[in-house]
């Protein structure tokens, strides 16, 4: 949905401080990736110089994808917009999202085959420890707990942009998300599956020995299972609640006054204004 897909496509929920997030990205990513796999000698000087690589591209060719796409989204937010506009950008984001892991793909490949098992277990950990988390969060409430969570989020997220939300566009994100498909269960299924799918992969790396092109293609199908999962349910159950928050964000967008369009229309200016100017820093 466009209230969750722009914040991640920018890095952070506000612009004040994009440019020192962005310019410190290699090191952020680079304690994230630490944090699941404790990277261990040569892998340490790899990873960071990877991350180097990965920042000089994304600064030189997705910055003015996304300085684009603003532009398009600056056009849409005077105006009543369509769910059928709102996927469109969103599935914008995705492509842009998936050139950059087809970017990294390489170094994702190398790294897999210098792991070593007590590797996996710390990432087993780590995402039994996140897990505990996202079940603390979505699975353990009951439903109308559950609702109240993603109804602050959502509201965080969106008076971002649009400042305080007023009774009209709160009965409306209210009607949404009350008549949601979301299922918490389902969502924790996937993300279970994904994470098995991912150290069973990496398992079979360290194990078979395969050379490596056998292991980027190993690599690729983990990213393309999780952007298509296996599962026949929950492709379905995904592709419902896409269509359905494209909606609902169509539908609150249009709820909302001329003065909050014109803070939305200066949110993005002001994005806009910034990733110009990270396009000129080394």
């Amino acid at each position: 949905m466009l209230w969750v897909a722009l914040p991640v496509l920018l890095g952070l929920s506000g612009c004040s401080t994009i440019k020192v997030v962005y310019n410190n990205s290699d090191d952020l990513i680079y304690w994230w990736l630490d944090g699941y796999l404790d990277l261990q000698d040569g892998q340490k000087q790899f990873t960071r110089d990877a991350l180097n690589d990965l920042q000089r591209w994304h600064r030189q060719q997705q910055l003015p994808e996304y300085v684009a796409l603003l532009k398009r989204m600056q056009a849409m937010a005077p105006q009543d917009i369509t769910a059928t506009q709102v996927c469109a950008v969103t599935e914008d984001m995705k492509t842009s999202f998936v050139t950059l892991l087809r970017f990294v793909e390489p170094a994702k490949a190398q790294l897999a085959a210098q792991l070593k098992p007590d590797q996996l277990l710390a990432m087993r950990k780590k995402f039994d420890k996140t897990n505990k988390t996202w079940r603390s969060d979505w699975l353990d409430p009951d439903a109308e707990g559950r609702l109240r969570y993603r109804t602050k989020q959502a509201l965080n997220r969106l008076e971002d942009f649009y400042g305080r939300l007023d009774k009209p566009q709160r009965e409306v994100l209210h009607t949404w998300l009350s008549q949601s498909v979301f299922d918490p269960a389902v969502s924790y299924a996937e993300r279970e599956r994904r994470q098995a799918d991912t150290i069973q992969t990496l398992q079979r790396i360290g194990r078979d020995n395969v050379n490596p092109a056998q292991t980027q293609a190993a690599v690729r199908g983990v990213v393309e299972r999780s952007f298509n999962s296996p599962n026949e349910r929950y492709r379905a159950y995904n592709h419902e609640l896409w269509n359905e928050n494209c909606e609902g964000f169509a539908k609150l967008h249009n709820s909302t006054t001329p003065a909050q369009r014109q803070r939305m229309l200066e949110a993005l200016r002001g994005y806009e204004a910034d990733f110009k100017l990270l396009m000129t820093q080394k």
